[in-house]
C-alpha cells in the first residue's frame, strides 16, 4: 500500500513538473507579445528562466520514469530527490518571476546590473 501511495506521489510530482515546464516555455515564447517590446528585465532573465524550464522538464521526465518503471521506491530517497528538484528548479523561477514586486530583489538586481528595474509595468 505504501508503495502505491509513493508511486502516485512521484507521478504527481512528475505531472506537475511537466505542466510547470510547459507553462514556463509558453510564457517565454510570449515575451514581447503583442507589441514586440522585450523589457531589459526579460532580456536579462530569459536565458536563466529557459535553463530552469528545461531542467524542470528533465526532472519531470525523470520522475515519470521513476514512477512508472522504478523498482524499490524508497520514501526517504525519493522525498529528498523531489525536495532537491523543487529547490533547484521551481524555487528560483518563483523568485525571478516575483523579483519586480520585491523591494529587496529589485534593489539587488539594480545593484548587480547597474540599471533600473524595468519589467514593463508602469503607466
Amino acid at each position: 500500500m505504501q508503495s502505491v501511495i509513493l508511486r502516485v506521489a512521484v507521478l504527481g510530482w512528475a505531472g506537475l513538473s511537466l505542466l510547470l515546464a510547459l507553462h514556463w516555455f509558453v510564457e517565454l515564447g510570449m515575451v514581447g507579445f503583442p507589441d514586440g517590446y522585450v523589457t531589459p528585465f526579460a532580456r536579462a532573465t530569459g536565458p536563466l528562466l529557459h535553463t530552469l524550464a528545461t531542467a524542470c522538464l528533465m526532472q519531470g521526465v525523470y520522475f515519470l520514469y521513476r514512477g512508472l518503471f522504478g523498482k524499490g521506491l524508497g520514501l526517504l530517497g525519493l522525498g529528498l530527490q523531489i525536495l532537491i528538484a523543487a529547490v533547484l528548479t521551481v524555487a528560483p523561477v518563483l523568485i525571478v518571476r516575483n523579483c519586480p514586486h520585491s523591494q529587496t530583489c529589485s534593489s539587488a538586481y539594480e545593484a548587480l546590473t547597474n540599471t533600473m528595474m524595468d519589467d514593463g509595468a508602469g503607466g
